[in-house]
């Protein structure tokens, strides 16, 4: 398969993080992912709360799903899941998505550092990735329990928040990495972003439409006793991720046009 060479996110185009002060020392022992019973009842009242407050999110963005059909894998195992990062609340309907089923979002270690929001993900079910060169290892057996209890987690392989970009950027390999360690299925998923017309007229950019499509799982080269990752296999998983978020997206604002 030929890899196609994506654009890297313009420095101009990431959200800066101005309030990061409570630096995370993970020199020290970091829990990244709560799996206890007595955690799951104390966040429950607040993502009942979330829960209604989406609900009215989704009406406000129109939010429909697709390619439910290929849901049917989260039933059975535990399964990795990547998107597009486009939108403020994409991350909080994949989680709608999912619900009740658990799903574990990874976010940028400086998001996860900024007082009082730092709470609010831990509550969400977010956990940071250590932005060291140990961070892959660190989340490694994290990630392994949660999926062989049959959760889910969710990557965003673009690594930054480009907002309603419907531009799909160069994926970070992490995911792809944990899916072939852990024989994950990664299942892609992609928003598709769309302005609302009024009177035949496009509206202000952030009046939008919200779809999520979700596609077909893509299962990880098995082992074959050699040392390290078959990064070639692994990097077109990743191929095949990118682009059927691409032809994804162009197909449905094709339609449009």
């Amino acid at each position: 398969m030929e890899l196609k060479l994506r654009p890297e996110i313009p420095e101009d185009k990431i959200i800066q993080i101005r309030k990061n002060t409570k630096k995370i020392d993970f020199t020290k022992p970091f829990r990244f992912i709560y799996l206890d019973f007595w955690f799951e009842l104390l966040i429950f009242p607040l993502f009942v709360i979330c829960f209604v407050i989406v609900t009215f999110c989704g009406i406000f963005f129109s939010f429909r799903i697709e390619g439910r059909k290929n849901k049917k894998i989260f039933g059975k195992r535990g399964c990795i899941t990547i998107s597009n990062h486009c939108h403020y609340f994409d991350t909080v309907f994949a989680s709608y998505v999912f619900f009740p089923k658990r799903l574990y979002i990874t976010v940028a270690q400086r998001n996860y550092e900024v007082p009082f929001i730092r709470r609010i993900l831990r509550f969400l079910r977010a956990f940071p990735i250590p932005a060291t060169s140990m961070g892959f290892n660190m989340i490694t057996r994290p990630i392994g329990e949660a999926l062989a209890q049959g959760h889910h987690v969710h990557f965003l392989p673009e690594g930054e928040l480009v907002h309603l970009s419907q531009t799909i950027h160069r994926f970070r390999p992490g995911a792809f990495y944990q899916s072939y360690l852990h024989q994950a299925p990664i299942v892609p998923m992609v928003y598709i972003l769309k302005r609302r017309r009024l009177f035949g007229k496009q509206m202000r950019p952030n009046w939008i439409t919200v779809r999520l499509v979700i596609g077909e799982p893509i299962f990880p080269p098995v082992p074959n006793g050699e040392k390290g990752f078959p990064k070639e296999e692994l990097a077109e998983m990743s191929e095949r991720a990118a682009s059927w978020m691409e032809q994804t997206i162009a197909a449905h604002h094709g339609a449009d046009s």
